[in-house]
């Protein structure tokens, strides 16, 4: 009896760890999707848009993650074929990309850009041993060896506001802003409520542009924005040319996606950055374990149950895919441990988008006391927060709002 008992418990944990780890499914008519036998043959391939001199950070931002990932776990250059300067109009382009990594023999390959979804997803397939990921989709119903994945740059944009607001001695701070996008306006207010934290009475001019990588476009808008008396010029953009605006006109600069401080080291304060080694990392290693997700485990009266599951990854602050960027001496005294304070209210629960909020024509958003939900949050957004104001062409210079004379210090 004891025996049986003991088998038992056994078993239930045996059940209870499989309802809880994703790996490579029991033995249940399921081929497992990958089988790389060791680190050695791993080749890794990654599709994107420009090259390693352009000036767009979301370019960037994947150059430095497969490189992270290449450093982390000890591969050679050799083992990573990166396909450059695909554009994201050229179908023909993409078709041949996706190709080339697959003939190369790559065991799992990454689309940076969600117009290669389309191709990716043909290959994955016609291609069932190879994993595929594409960037900035998410595709429910898609193969076992496909997964989407993005980052929720919202909760760092949310820091930068606080960081925005921190230096601040006008209370008057520009966002070059691209909103064609539903994670765009997300983004944007995310940021407006991080300065709405520091002082209510503070304003964010908003200047919208078309593309999200075109610097002449992005440093007209700084340049206007600072006509009219920002003395921060944030970005949801990709180049560096809003950061060079601020610099020249001896104001300060929030980037985005990468730390922009070597292109404006006496303007840039600090970016909302996002970390794709992490992801790239995990990715690459379960590959080479052959433990990919995919496939989830759950005991069904009394009977193990193993079922196909989306490998969509989604991730922001708690598990480091979205951080700020090194705070630097051109933030003001406070500015970390302001940063802080709200990392950790974070962490505790709470969420970014919790009411009271209004839009700025005072419509209320979300109650006091209630939070947006995630659906709210992914389906965008169609309202600005309450202290944005909308960039016209005739506006005139907008006075000082607020002047901390504290706020000229430099941090330690």
């Amino acid at each position: 009896m004891k025996k049986r008992a003991l088998t038992l418990v056994l078993i239930l944990a045996m059940i209870s760890m499989t309802a809880c780890i994703k790996t490579k499914p029991p033995e249940s008519g399921i081929t497992p999707v990958v089988d790389v036998a060791a680190e050695s043959e791993i080749r890794v391939g990654v599709i994107l848009s420009g090259n390693e001199e352009s000036d767009n950070a979301y370019v960037q931002s994947h150059f430095q993650g497969i490189e992270a990932m290449r450093r982390a776990l000890g591969l050679s250059q050799e083992q990573i074929k990166r396909v450059s300067d695909v554009r994201v109009d050229d179908r023909d382009k993409i078709n041949e990309a996706v190709q080339t990594c697959v003939d190369d023999g790559c065991k799992i390959i990454f689309g940076t850009e969600k117009e290669y979804a389309r191709a990716m997803l043909a290959a994955a397939k016609n291609n069932p041993e190879i994993i595929f990921c594409n960037a900035l989709v998410k595709e429910d119903n898609s193969p076992a060896n496909f997964s989407g994945y993005s980052a929720n740059m919202y909760e760092a944009q949310y820091l930068s506001g606080i960081v925005a607001a921190s230096r601040t001695k006008t209370g008057v701070i520009g966002f070059v802003g691209y909103v064609g996008s539903k994670d765009a306006v997300v983004g944007i207010n995310a940021f407006a409520l991080g300065v709405q934290r520091v002082a209510p009475e503070m304003r964010v001019i908003l200047r919208t542009v078309e593309e999200r990588c075109d610097p002449a476009a992005e440093g007209e808008a700084a340049q206007s924005l600072l006509n009219l008396g920002c003395d921060v010029i944030a970005q949801n953009t990709y180049s560096t040319a809003g950061q060079l605006a601020a610099a020249q006109s001896e104001a300060w600069g929030i980037g985005f996606l990468t730390d922009m401080g070597e292109a404006a080291p006496k303007a840039h304060l600090q970016a909302p950055v996002v970390n794709w080694g992490i992801f790239y990392t995990k990715a690459v290693k379960e590959n080479i374990e052959g433990i990919w997700g995919g496939y989830s485990a759950k005991e069904v009266n009394g009977e193990i149950q193993v079922s196909p599951e989306s490998n969509d990854v989604v991730g922001g602050l708690a598990d480091g895919l979205v951080a700020l960027s090194p705070v630097n001496h051109n933030c003001a005294r406070g500015t970390t441990a302001a940063v802080n304070e709200a990392k950790n209210e974070f962490f505790a629960g709470r969420h970014i988008f919790t009411g009271p909020i209004y839009d700025n024509s005072g419509q209320v958003i979300c109650p006091e006391g209630e939070a947006l939900s995630d659906a709210d949050i992914s389906g965008g957004m169609s309202w600005y927060n309450q202290n944005i104001v909308e960039w016209a062409v005739d506006m005139a210079p907008v006075p000082p709002i607020i002047i901390e004379e504290a706020e000229t210090e430099l941090s330690a």
